[in-house]
């Protein structure tokens, strides 16, 4: 009972923690205003230069195109979590107050996990909703068959990143190293370079397991959650057993 009643206040304290944050409310509130604006320009642009009209699957799954917005957020709320705890000295009451390094370190990948999740849900459920209002607007009343898989691959890529974030704040404990890190990886290494270098690796790379999780389908195939899903929580579970192993053995003076 005790250690249920003191899992749950650290938990709460966690939580409260990350919402409490000036930034926090703001990174959020950036990203579905980005979201919406997003929809925005791709519905007017639809039709135009090339670009597939409304009327069809392509032209609305370019308007769904939005799931790589939360996910990537979560991604930097996750580092920010973390490595935010050693830069502002945070983490000093923390174990204070809760010795267990590990249990602390898992409360808090357990609620960043849960508010990917629940952020990846939200941001996707307004975009969607901005989505159909532009469809109606256009008498259009219909959306593609893979709508679902996007609003779950959103969810679960938000949840995934979030904790990855969470590990890279934890084993560099720099919060503006690990971001900037982080997108080099993501856009530089991983997208350019190494798929330049090795083509084909980068199918099995977290970023492209992200984005096929939040990309729309090719014309004529179908959105398959599982490989991408299992590969991306692979990579979260392995970096995250490394930043535990370094968490629980570092000096926090």
């Amino acid at each position: 009972m005790t250690t249920t009643v003191s899992l749950w206040r650290l938990t709460r304290a966690e939580t409260r923690k990350l919402f409490t944050t000036r930034a926090m409310p703001a990174i959020f509130a950036a990203a579905i205003a980005l979201i919406l604006v997003a929809v925005v320009v791709q519905a007017a642009v639809a039709g135009q230069q090339g670009t597939p009209p409304l009327d069809t699957d392509a032209g609305v799954y370019k308007l769904l195109n939005i799931g790589v917005v939360p996910c990537r957020v979560m991604l930097i709320v996750g580092i920010l979590a973390a490595g935010g705890e050693y830069r502002h000295r945070t983490i000093v009451p923390t174990l204070l107050a809760s010795p267990r390094r590990g249990r602390v370190f898992a409360v808090k990948v357990l609620v960043i996990g849960v508010t990917g999740a629940a952020f990846g849900a939200i941001s996707f459920g307004i975009g969607l909703g901005a989505v159909v209002a532009e469809l109606s607007a256009h008498h259009l009343h219909r959306l593609p068959p893979a709508t679902g898989s996007l609003y779950a691959g959103a969810i679960i890529a938000s949840a995934g990143l979030g904790m990855i974030g969470v590990a890279l704040g934890a084993l560099t404990r720099n919060t503006v190293g690990a971001i900037v890190a982080a997108i080099a990886w993501t856009i530089l290494i991983e997208q350019i370079i190494l798929q330049a270098i090795v083509p084909g690796i980068e199918k099995w790379l977290p970023t492209h397991a992200a984005v096929t999780l939040t990309a729309s389908p090719a014309a004529g195939h179908t959105l398959s959650l599982t490989t991408p899903s299992l590969l991306l929580a692979g990579y979260a579970a392995a970096i995250l057993l490394v930043a535990s192993r370094t968490t629980l053995n570092r000096d926090i003076a």
